[in-house]
């Protein structure tokens, strides 16, 4: 799998369950940028895709799956999280829709 290119990072700290995202810029050459102003460095092998910060401890490390990848990350400082990454076209999730008396996606009205 090729994982040069943009994608759009889903981080949670403390995996409760609320995502925050930022767009994410995979360079070929071993940097990466995220919407936040941010940059650093990764490496990928053996299915593993990690990548780190610049000037901080926080690395983030997940397994590839096609145009995903999912993980969990640290700052090494008390802070630890659940991220999943969606590379470019790829829908993300799907906004809450639903029409008054028709079943929700338990089966539930």
């Amino acid at each position: 799998m090729s994982v040069p290119g943009n994608w759009t990072l889903n981080y949670d700290w403390g995996c409760g369950g609320n995502y925050d995202s930022t767009s994410f810029a995979v360079n070929a050459n071993g940097t990466f940028t995220d919407g936040q102003g941010h940059s650093g460095v990764w490496v990928q092998a053996a299915g593993m895709f990690t990548f780190k910060y610049n000037n901080l401890n926080t690395t983030y490390s997940g397994n590839l799956a096609s145009k995903s990848i999912t993980g969990i990350q640290s700052t090494f400082g008390g802070l630890n999280g659940c991220f999943y990454m969606l590379q470019a076209g790829v829908p993300a999730e799907a906004k809450e829709v639903h029409e008054k008396g028709t079943p929700d996606a338990s089966g539930k009205k």
